[in-house]
C-alpha cells in the first residue's frame, strides 16, 4: 500500500535564489560574453533537467507499466512551459506555483488512490482562511491534525486492499485448510484456547512462566500446516522480548517456563493475518510452530 503524503519542505527551485531574476527575458544590457554563458547555462540546465525527467519516465516503465502507457509525454511538455513561461517578476506568484505543484501531489493521491473525493474549493478554502490570517494560530495542532485525517485515509485504504485480499482464491483457501487443520488437531487431543490458537504442551517448565516483558531465549521450528519448515533459529538462538512475536506466539510463551516445550498451531489472524509475511507465508495461512524455553530474564 502505498503511504499518501503532503511535504511541505523546500521546492527543488528555491524562491529566494530566484529573487534577482526581475525581468521575464534576463537582462537586456548583458554583454555577448554573458549572453553565450546563459545559452550554455539554458542548455546544460534544459539537457539536466530533461535527463531527469527521462529517467523518471524509465523508472516508471519499469516499475509502473501500465501508468507508463498511459503516460502522455506531450502533456508532460506543455506542464514544463507552462511554468517556464509564467511572469517570474512576480514572486508571490511563482511561490504560489510550487506551494500548488507540492500540494496537488498528495491531492491526486488521495483522490486516485484512496479513492477518497477531496473537494478543491474546499481545500483551497481551508488554504486561504489559514494564510490570510494575521498569525499563525499553532502549527503543531495543524500537523496533527493533518497527520490524523491521513491516517484515517491510509485506514480505509487499507481495508479495501484487505477486503480484495480477502476474497482471493489463495486467502479463502489458506483459510479453509487451517481451521480444518486445527480442527483435526483438537481431536488428536490439542487444546483450543479462546484467541483460536491450539496447542499441546510437552513439557510446562519451571516457574515462574514467561512475562509479556520478560526477554526469553526460545528455540523454535515453523512449519506450515503440511510439515515444511519455513524458518527456525535452531543453533543460533538469541535473547528477545517476549512481547515481540506475533499474538499467537505471544501467548504461547506465557504458558511456559524455562525448559518448557510444546506445539501450537496459530491461525492467520493470530499471526500476519492477510498480509502475510515475504515469500514464505500466505495471506491467511495457519502456521505452525515447535517452542522450547531455553532461558528467561525478568525484565529490570
Amino acid at each position: 500500500m502505498k503511504k499518501i503524503f503532503l511535504a511541505l519542505g523546500a521546492a527543488a527551485i528555491v524562491a529566494g535564489g530566484l529573487m534577482s531574476c526581475n525581468k521575464a527575458g534576463g537582462n537586456a544590457d548583458a554583454t555577448a560574453e554573458e549572453k553565450a554563458l546563459g545559452d550554455s547555462v539554458a542548455t546544460a540546465f534544459g539537457e539536466f533537467g530533461g535527463a531527469q525527467a527521462l529517467s523518471s519516465y524509465e523508472r516508471m516503465k519499469a516499475m509502473q507499466p501500465e501508468a507508463a502507457e498511459k503516460f502522455n509525454k506531450a502533456s508532460y511538455l506543455k506542464g514544463v512551459e507552462a511554468v517556464l513561461n509564467a511572469d517570474t517578476t512576480d514572486m508571490a506568484y511563482i511561490q504560489g506555483l510550487q506551494m500548488g505543484m507540492q500540494m496537488v501531489g498528495a491531492y491526486i493521491g488521495i483522490n486516485n488512490e484512496a479513492k477518497i473525493p477531496v473537494d478543491k474549493a474546499t481545500l483551497m478554502a481551508a488554504f486561504k482562511k489559514v494564510y490570510e490570517a494575521d498569525s499563525i494560530a499553532d502549527m503543531n495542532q495543524y500537523y496533527s491534525n493533518y497527520q490524523a485525517v491521513m491516517t484515517r485515509v491510509q485506514s480505509v485504504m487499507k481495508a479495501r486492499e484487505d477486503a480484495a485480499k480477502a476474497e482471493s482464491p489463495e486467502a479463502k483457501k489458506n483459510l479453509a485448510d487451517g481451521e480444518a487443520y486445527a480442527a483435526k488437531m483438537v481431536e488428536e487431543g490439542y487444546t483450543k484456547a479462546p484467541s483460536g490458537i491450539v496447542y499441546k504442551i510437552e513439557n510446562p517448565g519451571t516457574e515462574p512462566k514467561v512475562a509479556p516483558t520478560d526477554q526469553v531465549s526460545v528455540m523454535y521450528v515453523g512449519k506450515n500446516i503440511d510439515g515444511e519448515v519455513f524458518d527456525t533459529n535452531e543453533g543460533k538462538v538469541r535473547p528477545m522480548r517476549a512481547n515481540g512475536f506475533v499474538p499467537g506466539f505471544q501467548e504461547a510463551l506465557q504458558m511456559l517456563g524455562k525448559g518448557g516445550k510444546m506445539t501450537v498451531v496459530i491461525p492467520a489472524d493470530q499471526a500476519y493475518g492477510l498480509d502475510g509475511a515475504g515469500d514464505a507465508i500466505g495471506p491467511n495461512q495457519t502456521l505452525v510452530f515447535d517452542i522450547e524455553i531455553q532461558d528467561i530474564n525478568p525484565a529490570n
